[in-house]
């Protein structure tokens, strides 16, 4: 609805002062300033808020259920979280998951359809940095790079380990609600242990001037 041009909204106003009775009117919008406060006012607001990835996860299994499918835990987790709480696009992506598959999708299959980078060696680049072995880390990145990882999704990675190590080191559960493995768990809790907050402050600044050079790129 914020679409419509100004004369239209001046137009409409006058309708929804006095609708029809059997009419009602159902306004949709992204971009909730650019409607007149004319029309807000004369609205019942309703926002809508992202679904949590729990929520995808047992909605997007019932689906794989109910279409015969097959998909592994990790492999929904990743459809779950790539949707960022939308399940219109989460749909999208399941779809186009069950084409890859066949009837069976796996880990694997999602993370070369989302081209994401493989968590264990985003862990060993992440290590090799906070290492400082640059040598490493380069071979690190041309590694993922050329198995089809997209540089700016290692560097999300990236900043989202961070994110991960920083709560770890402040809170020792908060690694709970992250869906990893067991061993990449134990990894996780004895690296947030080993690295200190000014070396996390300086992490947090990194990964984010990389996002932004390379999308200038």
């Amino acid at each position: 609805v914020h679409m419509l041009s100004r004369n239209a909204f001046n137009a409409l106003l006058k309708t929804l002062e006095e609708p029809p009775e059997h009419v009602k009117f159902i306004f949709a919008t992204t971009e909730i300033r650019k409607v007149p406060v004319t029309v807000l006012s004369r609205c019942q607001r309703f926002d809508l808020r992202r679904i949590s990835i729990d929520q995808l996860n047992t909605h997007f299994a019932g689906i794989a259920k109910k279409e015969g499918c097959e998909i592994e835990d990790n492999a929904l987790s990743m459809i779950s979280r790539a949707a960022e709480g939308s399940v219109r696009d989460g749909l999208s992506l399941l779809d186009q998951a069950f084409a890859h598959g066949a009837g069976k999708v796996t880990e694997q299959q999602v993370r070369d359809m989302l081209g994401l980078a493989d968590r264990a060696q985003v862990l060993d680049l992440y290590k090799s940095v906070m290492q400082g072995e640059t040598a490493d880390a380069l071979q690190h990145l041309r590694h993922q790079y050329e198995h089809g990882a997209d540089p700016a999704v290692i560097l999300s990675d990236m900043l989202q380990l961070t994110h991960w190590l920083t709560r770890l080191k402040v809170v020792h559960d908060a690694g709970e609600d992250i869906v990893t493995s067991e061993s990449e768990g134990i990894s996780r809790v004895d690296m947030a242990s080993t690295l200190t907050m000014p070396i996390f402050n300086r992490a947090w600044q990194m990964p984010p001037q990389g996002l932004d050079w390379e999308r200038r790129a």
